[in-house]
């Protein structure tokens, strides 16, 4: 359960003379030359500069962010991010400090958690065992687990845990996220995470449906598929993953480790809660995952895997596997992706998120390009998609556009039914207040922000983008709110 303070409100033609023929044509090639890197740096630029709020009203010209600005504004001490344009690396950028406080400038090799990214990683590792014999896709995993089984129940009774079904988020596993631990505490292994240490409850990791019914995201399904590695061959996972997928797609950046080694360390980046302030111990490991990346090493992976899916060669895999993960195997579900859209506009997505840290992962395989960007907050999602909206305007992708929202007026009297105090807990309530034709809020030691009509039950604002409904007793009358901004949801209780 999140701090109720966690959340936060913001603010002619031309004849050339023969004998200048070959000095044109060598002086055209090197023009075309800086043409292309001219063209990435006015990319760069106009990214940087250009960063967009998801909704703007309606009348009014979207204004354009900086970077920067907009990590300040929402609290988040590091952005990094990798563009592809081409089916390879254009540009890689990092911003901000590896830790707030204290002077330690990220660069494109500082390494983040980087949550359910590393999913596809562990996808390509198991296809590429998978392909030397070493597993059954379709066998029940217990046959290969040789240490920690999964539970047999009801569920497992009807329909049995393969690796395919894991793989496409179909095995029946819950959708609860792994649990973290503090690094100067004891770690449970992965074997004894999954009997139950450190899950809530003291509960073992088994399904909660059966297999192959239902596509339901995750994480527990991959901690699973990581032990049957582990158990799959002499080398620890760790090893595996490295010679199996990131040396031969030169992910030179990225390591599977828990705990993270004190080499590696040095090139982390520290996790920050929504206030902006460091976590105590700088980040939790995660025995079920424990990924640190690269934006540009997630962009070099996706370009190995796409290239190899198109039969360019393939250094991992072979074509059939790559385009297995790019493909959906269930619903929208490939192995270890999600597919979004259809037709040239297809685009394959993943997001991740540990305690700290945000990521995402954008591509579009038919056009070539894409983008990864991680941050060091839990507010990072809110700075991404500003960030995806300017990479969708530079690069004229179909997806990721502002909303523009129309300004509507209610009647005067409304309004008063909003106006009162709203309390989240004794100490920090919402103070709600009508002007003209809009709301205003103002949280215990915040900044009022301006709530403008959606209908009348919602209300939203424009930046930072939240959207608030009205909630209403038995008799019609307003009794609380609830608010969200992204993933985070709050409720308050009209006290006043």
């Amino acid at each position: 359960m999140m701090k109720t303070r966690s959340w936060r409100f913001g603010r002619g033609a031309m004849i050339i003379p023969k004998a200048a023929a070959v000095g044109v044509a060598l002086a055209l090639i090197a023009a075309g030359c800086e043409t292309r890197e001219s063209m990435t740096r006015k990319r760069i630029r106009m990214t940087e500069r250009g960063l967009l709020r998801a909704v703007y009203l309606k009348g009014l010209k979207p204004e354009r962010l900086a970077v920067r600005t907009r990590m300040q504004f929402y609290r988040v001490p590091a952005a990094s991010l990798a563009v592809m344009d081409g089916n390879a690396l254009e540009w890689a950028r990092a911003y901000g400090v590896r830790e707030a406080g204290l002077e330690g400038p990220v660069n494109p090799e500082t390494m983040f958690q980087a949550g359910a990214l590393g999913q596809p990683v562990i996808a390509a590792a198991t296809l590429e065992v998978a392909g030397r014999g070493g597993l059954d896709l379709d066998s029940d995993v217990n046959a290969g687990l040789t240490g920690w089984k999964v539970p047999r129940n009801r569920f497992t009774a009807e329909a049995p845990v393969t690796v395919r079904r894991i793989l496409s988020h179909t095995a029946g596993f819950s959708d609860a996220p792994m649990p973290g631990f503090p690094r100067e505490g004891k770690i449970p292994s992965l074997a004894e995470l999954l009997g139950g240490r450190g899950m809530p409850g003291g509960l073992p990791v088994e399904p909660v449906g059966v297999p192959g019914q239902e596509v339901r995201p995750s994480e527990q399904g991959y901690a699973v598929l990581r032990a049957l590695l582990s158990d799959a061959g002499p080398r620890p996972f760790p090893e595996l993953v490295r010679t199996a997928v990131l040396e031969p797609l030169g992910m030179t950046h990225s390591v599977f480790e828990v705990p993270l080694p004190a080499d590696r360390a040095a090139q982390a980046s520290s996790g920050h809660g929504r206030e902006g302030f460091p976590m105590e111990g700088k980040w939790l490991e995660y025995p079920a995952g424990g990924f640190w990346t690269t934006p540009s090493d997630l962009v070099a992976f996706a370009s190995g895997i796409m290239q190899t899916a198109m039969g360019r060669g393939g250094r991992a895999l072979t074509s059939g596997q790559a385009r297995s993960m790019l493909t959906p195997q269930a619903g929208n579900r490939g192995f270890g992706f999600t597919i979004e859209g259809s037709g040239t506009d297809v685009r394959i997505s993943l997001r991740g998120r540990t305690s700290g840290y945000t990521c995402a992962l954008e591509l579009y395989p038919y056009k070539g390009q894409g983008a990864v960007i991680m941050t060091n907050s839990d507010n990072g999602f809110l700075l991404t998609d500003e960030i995806l909206r300017a990479l969708s305007d530079v690069y004229e992708w179909p997806d990721f556009k502002p909303q523009e929202r129309t300004l509507f007026r209610l009647d005067p009297s409304m309004y008063d039914q909003y106006v009162g105090r709203y309390e989240v807990t004794p100490e920090y309530a919402l103070d709600v207040t009508f002007e003209d034709y809009y709301l205003v809020i103002r949280p215990t030691g915040q900044a009022p922000t301006r709530f403008y009509v959606e209908n009348q039950t919602f209300f939203f604002s424009v930046d930072p983008y939240i959207r608030i409904q009205f909630t209403r007793d038995a008799r019609g009358v307003v009794d609380g709110l609830v608010l969200w901004q992204q993933d985070f949801k709050q409720e308050a209780r009209k006290t006043g």
